[in-house]
């Protein structure tokens, strides 16, 4: 399973962690900021023509796993994070309120008249 992504936080002279918001780089002071921690997991996944039922018992994430550790190292690492991704992401109060209203990123306007992206 891959490494979950790496964190912006540095430590200060005096041992303190900082952390940096991790979508508008502002700091974020841990003893005095609140700081909010998001942590996603991303997997591929496919639909079998049989259906959703036949899937109930399937795990989908130890299969790839399996087929990943049948590959070679250079072939695995080179799909893996296309396969499977775990990331966490630090965001200050202004973010997290924005992130929270819009999770995906989806354009307003678009939402609003509900056109598709054709």
């Amino acid at each position: 399973m891959p490494p979950i992504k790496t964190v912006h936080a540095e430590r200060k002279s005096d041992g303190m962690i900082q952390y940096s918001c991790d979508r508008c780089n502002c700091s974020i002071d841990a003893e005095e900021d609140l700081r909010y921690v998001v942590k996603m997991e991303v997997h591929a996944t496919m639909d079998s023509p049989g259906g959703e039922d036949s899937d109930l018992d399937r795990d989908h994430l130890l299969e790839i796993h399996e087929i990943l550790e049948r590959l070679d190292d250079s072939e695995s690492d080179a799909i893996a994070d296309d396969i499977y991704q775990r990331r966490r992401f630090d965001l200050c109060a202004d973010c997290y309120r924005k992130f929270m209203v819009n999770p995906v990123g989806v354009d307003a306007a678009a939402r609003a008249f509900g056109f598709s992206e054709n």
